[in-house]
């Protein structure tokens, strides 16, 4: 649930990055980023809940706030991790059918596309 509501603020950025560039928020996404974003979340949140919920049958709105917290810092702690770690590819350059692309790459927010 964490990583979900990265991806709700990544598409509202992404959204105000497409307006700015002209071009549709659908040609900005990049589905398997968001695929993979979306399951290192899940990965986090997991292996948080594997140590916090003793009884399934009664989990408290407290642990399911704590567990939402663990799986959007898990994974923007993986994402940043992994972003550092991996070498980058030099960028093309700008042209129209590469801008799209450009400005999905100079997000602040790695989480949506």
């Amino acid at each position: 649930m964490g990583q979900a509501i990265r991806v709700i603020v990544g598409m509202k950025k992404l959204s105000d990055q497409a307006s700015d560039a002209n071009t549709t928020l659908a040609a900005m996404i990049v589905p398997t980023q968001l695929v993979v974003s979306l399951l290192i979340g899940f990965i986090a949140g997991a292996l948080a809940s594997s140590q916090l919920i003793s009884d399934l049958a009664h989990i408290s709105s407290q642990q399911i706030f704590t567990l939402s917290a663990a799986g959007y810092a898990g994974a923007d702690f993986i994402e940043g991790f992994m972003t550092r770690m991996t070498p980058s590819v030099p960028a093309p350059a700008a042209t129209p059918a590469a801008a799209p692309a450009a400005a999905l790459a100079a997000s602040a927010d790695g989480a949506v596309g």
